[in-house]
């Protein structure tokens, strides 16, 4: 049996290879070349491709989940962590679109499968950041928290299915999006607070992007 670095190592080199050059465009056999593994090897770990696929997807969740923790643990600012939760779930459709477009199409289990996962995953970290920021008092009384929610989580999940010749762009302007529905749900105080430190937020998401690249 592999061993867990061996396990890790061979999804790492399998989702740069499926991003870069397609799902249908890398076979176990183009996985294990990479690697200097024997198919063998390969196949004790991973019976076929669509298990190591899976596996693919699943640790791109936990990169992105990861970031979320972070910035919890790591910025004692509400309203800074709820921007960066949606500006990391937007990056995240975006820099992994190929391999989530064409699991999409020839791998349709795996694909619903996986999405069920994420986006449950999705509205889930959603909740706890917009709890995050009521309890810290950042909302009006009257703000919706359930339909800002859904109206993220449906906005973010579209970047997956909508054809744009420049899917960065469209990524920052998805950002810029829901942080202008997030802002309409604010105090004044608080946009008052936010409009005055822009510059020192926009420092500490530069620093967040770093520490997770």
């Amino acid at each position: 049996m592999a061993t867990e670095e061996t396990r890790e190592k061979i999804v790492e080199t399998a989702l740069q290879m499926f991003n870069s050059r397609g799902c249908r465009g890398v076979t176990m056999d183009d996985i294990a070349q990479a690697l200097h593994m024997s198919k063998r090897t390969l196949y004790e770990t991973f019976a076929n491709k669509e298990e190591l696929l899976t596996e693919c997807l699943m640790l791109v969740q936990e990169r992105t989940n990861e970031r979320h923790r972070k910035a919890h643990s790591q910025v004692d600012e509400p309203l800074l962590v709820a921007m960066y939760m949606l500006r990391t779930n937007a990056m995240f459709i975006h820099k992994y679109s190929r391999i989530i477009e064409e699991t999409e199409r020839y791998y349709p289990e795996i694909h619903d499968r996986f999405f069920k996962l994420h986006t449950g995953g999705l509205r889930t970290l959603m909740e706890h950041g917009m709890e995050y920021v009521r309890s810290h008092n950042y909302l009006r009384a009257d703000a919706d928290v359930a339909v800002a929610i859904d109206f993220f989580c449906n906005l973010i999940q579209q970047q997956r299915i909508s054809e744009v010749p420049d899917r960065e762009e469209y990524a920052r302007r998805i950002n810029e999006i829901c942080f202008t529905y997030l802002r309409g749900l604010m105090t004044t105080e608080t946009l008052m607070r936010y409009d005055k430190h822009v510059d020192r937020f926009a420092e500490v998401i530069q620093k967040l992007d770093a520490d997770n690249e």
